[in-house]
């Protein structure tokens, strides 16, 4: 037995034949690594053994051992584990049962209703928010002096208390201004005869010349007898009739250069604007609307002024 000592490392030779030779390495971690050399006669060739179990240490333990060719290398599941069962055990969450799947589907369907329930609640409270908002009117009328048919005086201050439709024309218009009265006429009758809103007058037509240097009180009143009874007639002077129909937002206008007795007619606005007892502008109704739809929009505007304690004097 020949003991050799190489720096920190301890090299212990043992021969057992003159064949074998076997080596054994310690290194500074304590650990023992046993080679054995084979020898073949004189022949220089040799072979390494990778491990040798059951081999021990100086102090009784067995000797680890390092297979460097298998350093580096990952290790492979068994041939006998497929790779789709090592995905899908690694990705698993838990079996779904049918409890869980009930339980999902019962709170999926709370939650829809409840949410839908509470969207139609947010929905019908801003409804009634914008409902009873006060929102700005646009400044349409004020105040007035103008003659009536009948050559008297007459103030805005006289027509409070009733619904006014107001349409501005002028007696030589050939054909949309007698319609247009016609319509009114009709939109009167229905509007007064409607007894759930009340008895009585609750809206008066008025017809304010935009005419008047041809539009006397006596042409106006002559004219207004091929309509409803109840129908006023307006006119005045050029500065009357001028300062009614900027506060209505109407235009108006007649062709330049006439001659003295030359016929011609007036270009102006085509509506009907209806205001309310308080002397407020409600709403506007163009050409294009007829007596049946104008009738049915009043009479939500004076159900409305009634249901919120407004007065209609009779």
């Amino acid at each position: 037995m020949l003991i050799k000592k190489i720096g920190n490392l301890s090299s212990l030779i043992i021969t057992k034949s003159p064949i074998i030779i076997n080596l054994v390495h310690r290194n500074q971690n304590n650990q023992y690594y046993l080679r054995n050399i084979r020898t073949l006669s004189n022949n220089s060739s040799h072979s390494f053994n990778s491990r040798i179990r059951n081999n021990k240490n100086a102090n009784g333990g067995k000797v680890r051992y390092n297979n460097t060719s298998s350093q580096g290398q990952q290790q492979t599941p068994p041939k006998n584990v497929k790779i789709e069962e090592t995905i899908r055990d690694r990705y698993a969450v838990g079996p779904a049962t049918w409890k869980s799947l009930l339980l999902f589907l019962v709170t999926g369907a709370g939650l829809f209703f409840y949410f839908k329930h509470e969207k139609k609640k947010i929905l019908e409270k801003r409804k009634e928010e914008l409902a009873n908002k006060s929102v700005g009117k646009a400044k349409i009328g004020g105040p007035f002096e103008l003659i009536n048919q009948d050559g008297k005086l007459v103030t805005d201050k006289d027509f409070l208390g009733k619904f006014l439709l107001v349409y501005f024309g002028f007696t030589h218009c050939p054909d949309i201004c007698p319609e247009e009265l016609d319509k009114m006429s009709k939109v009167t009758d229905i509007i007064n005869n409607n007894e759930q809103i009340g008895s009585g007058k609750v809206i008066i037509p008025i017809f304010i010349s935009c005419d008047p240097e041809r539009d006397s009180v006596e042409v106006v009143r002559k004219y207004l007898e091929d309509f409803h009874k109840d129908m006023v007639g307006l006119t005045g002077s050029h500065e009357q009739v001028s300062k009614v129909a900027k506060s209505y937002r109407v235009y108006y206008s007649k062709p330049p250069k006439l001659q003295p007795g030359e016929e011609y007619l007036v270009d102006h606005s085509i509506f009907f604007y209806l205001m309310n007892p308080d002397g407020e502008f409600v709403d506007a109704f163009g050409k294009n609307l007829d007596a049946e739809q104008i009738s049915s929009s009043i009479d939500k505007h004076v159900q409305d002024f009634l249901k919120k304690g407004g007065v209609i004097k009779t």
